[in-house]
């Protein structure tokens, strides 16, 4: 998503959340892959930050756009995640946001994060939050959302240390029982959805990410680091 001319203001204020959750935690010096660079708004500020900057995407004309943004600084290739072309043990740091729901074979793409993956390194990956596992709903793209048990499962087998981060709306515990009871309007709380959806300030600023989700969760992020 490009979040310089996207409208859902609710998505650009996801997103940057999620940059900035990636630029904290990324130390200066590192080999970054970025899997899943879309229109390449997220690599110009990796690449600015790394030692060394390679980004894959699976359409063509997204990996054109992309490498055009960077004005032919970034290197950025079309590849499969599913099948990552590259060596093991080549990078340092390896970005995944909201791209394993997008593969069907989702499983494929966390073991080649692993075996790209530095034995020291680290990986931050987030997918939209599903407590059990399957196919979208509401955006025919994501082939497969995984479910946060198989999710952490899969990952705490392959990697010594993996944090789990929620991003979250958050609510009072009487709005979560009229959200889960399907009474926000008749309680008269259904306005802050509402702004939520369309991206109001007041809304907006209710999102937060952290180990505990405090209200409607909306994206597991996982910080995966030390390969077994």
């Amino acid at each position: 998503m490009n979040i310089e001319s996207c409208e859902d203001r609710l998505q650009i204020a996801m997103h940057r959340a999620r940059y900035d959750f990636v630029l904290d935690r990324l130390p200066a010096g590192e080999a970054i892959l970025e899997i899943g660079v879309g229109a390449g708004i997220f690599s110009q500020e990796l690449m600015a930050k790394g030692a060394s900057y390679k980004g894959i995407d699976f359409d063509k004309d997204t990996v054109d756009a992309a490498c055009r943004r960077s004005g032919g600084k970034a290197d950025i290739i079309q590849a499969d995640a599913r099948k990552l072309p590259f060596n093991d043990d080549q990078f340092s740091f390896i970005v995944c946001l909201e791209v394993l729901e997008h593969l069907g074979d989702w499983q494929a793409g966390v073991r080649h994060i692993h075996r790209c993956l530095k034995s020291e390194g680290k990986a931050i990956i987030s997918v939209p939050y599903r407590r059990v596992g399957g196919k979208s709903e509401s955006n025919q793209y994501h082939l497969y959302e995984p479910g946060e048990q198989e999710l952490v499962a899969l990952f705490s087998d392959l990697f010594k240390d993996v944090e789990v981060y929620y991003q979250f709306f958050t609510e009072t515990r009487l709005m979560t029982a009229a959200r889960l009871l399907k009474l926000r309007r008749l309680l008269g709380l259904h306005r802050i959805y509402a702004d939520l959806s369309t991206g109001e300030p007041h809304a907006i600023a209710r999102l937060n990410i952290g180990h505990q989700s405090r209200g409607m969760t909306m994206a597991v992020i996982l910080v995966a680091k030390r390969k077994k």
